[in-house]
């Protein structure tokens, strides 16, 4: 049976088929409904409802799914905020997410429940506490928006709690001196021998490292310039893009063994153009490239380290970023202070590079010791 209220409160009952309080108004012409497990939160967000309505702000439109605010959110709002391509493709990825979860629902019939449940099931699925803190996140913002546009009531992502049991993303890994040392031998004479040398010795990215182009090697000054990244975009075609952050573009110091390793690349280069006449492509000038000038794929570079990371006799569970860990590890273990690496890895400040890239730490002695001189190679 219905609860008796005032009128204009709307209609407060139990369905005990779906074992629901319902909680129902008619707004503009138009039935809103609410619902929860008690009567207590039903009340509650009954009267959220109404007093939207009374203060002036329009009632979530009865047909808004999550799918469609996603939708909106991301093609209205999300461009005009300047972002980074890493940050939207991360956005993109949670919208995708999300849409397969919650799509369907009601924006209106919404509970922290209910994403709770979503997040419960992407945990068991494998999703690391800080991939599903994204989610959270991207939920957040679009409903966000959507309040300041009076669309919701409230945003019900802010009080929205992680899975307990859910992993952490898995450390990054850093080899030792002698790892890495027998890493570089083993990479010698190797396709992308000189790509190793330039990650190891400088702490780049994968994908940093892919867009070099000859114009960001300065032999004369000793200097890399680190400008752009090579990403995939739609359709899994690869582009030349900025860098991760405005903080990642930097010039960098190139010791004596990198810019040997880019000389040998070089000449090598020349001979895979002359063997390919025609069909070589590499328009954008770059350091690595395929034996037709085109930009080095991820998979292909994978496979690469695998076999130098095995004919080193590292083992398995090794990535092409684990390179990058191994710099600033062995950087910040040599002395090197946490403020200078973090400048050689392109962070704005040196949280990343204590909390995720510095597997070894002992006080600092000597801030002039560069990768060169930790592999004895100075």
């Amino acid at each position: 049976m219905a609860t008796r209220r005032t009128r204009g409160d709307g209609a407060l009952f139990f369905v005990e088929s779906e074992n629901r309080w319902i909680g129902r108004v008619t707004v503009d012409g138009q039935r809103r409904t609410v619902s929860a497990k008690t009567k207590t939160e039903a009340n509650r967000r009954l009267k959220e409802l109404r007093s939207a309505v009374d203060a002036g702000l329009p009632a979530t439109p009865g047909d808004l799914t999550v799918a469609a605010l996603l939708d909106s959110w991301f093609t209205k709002a999300l461009p005009g905020r300047g972002l980074q391509q890493p940050s939207i493709d991360t956005h993109a990825w949670a919208r995708r997410v999300l849409t397969a979860e919650l799509g369907r629902r009601k924006v209106r019939t919404l509970t922290p429940e209910h994403i709770e449940a979503a997040l419960e099931r992407r945990a068991g699925a494998g999703l690391s506490k800080a991939s599903l803190a994204k989610l959270r996140t991207t939920l957040g913002m679009a409903l966000a928006w959507a309040e300041r546009r009076g669309q919701v009531a409230r945003n019900v992502a802010r009080v929205v709690e992680l899975p307990s049991a859910a992993r952490s993303a898995a450390s990054g890994r850093s080899m030792t001196v002698e790892q890495a040392q027998t890493f570089l031998r083993a990479a010698d004479g190797t396709t992308l021998a000189a790509m190793w040398s330039v990650m190891l010795h400088l702490g780049l990215r994968p994908g940093e490292a892919a867009a070099l182009s000859w114009d960001d090697v300065d032999d004369k000054a000793r200097i890399i310039h680190v400008r752009r990244s090579l990403k995939r975009g739609e359709g899994g075609r690869l582009f030349i893009g900025t860098p991760k952050t405005m903080q990642s573009v930097r010039s960098l110091d190139a010791p004596a063994p990198v810019l040997a390793a880019l000389k040998r690349r070089r000449q090598e280069q020349r001979r895979e153009r002359l063997a390919a006449g025609e069909l070589w492509t590499n328009d954008e000038d770059l350091v690595f490239t395929n034996s037709v000038g085109s930009p080095t794929d991820p998979a292909r570079v994978r496979v690469a380290f695998d076999a130098v990371a095995h004919a080193a006799g590292l083992g398995d569970g090794w990535t092409p970023n684990m390179l990058r860990h191994t710099a600033a590890s062995l950087m910040s273990d040599s002395g090197v202070p946490l403020e200078k690496v973090a400048d050689q890895l392109g962070h704005k400040d040196t949280r990343m590079a204590s909390l995720h890239y510095r597997h070894r730490v002992r006080p600092t002695v000597d801030g002039g010791t560069t990768m060169a001189d930790v592999l004895g190679q100075g």
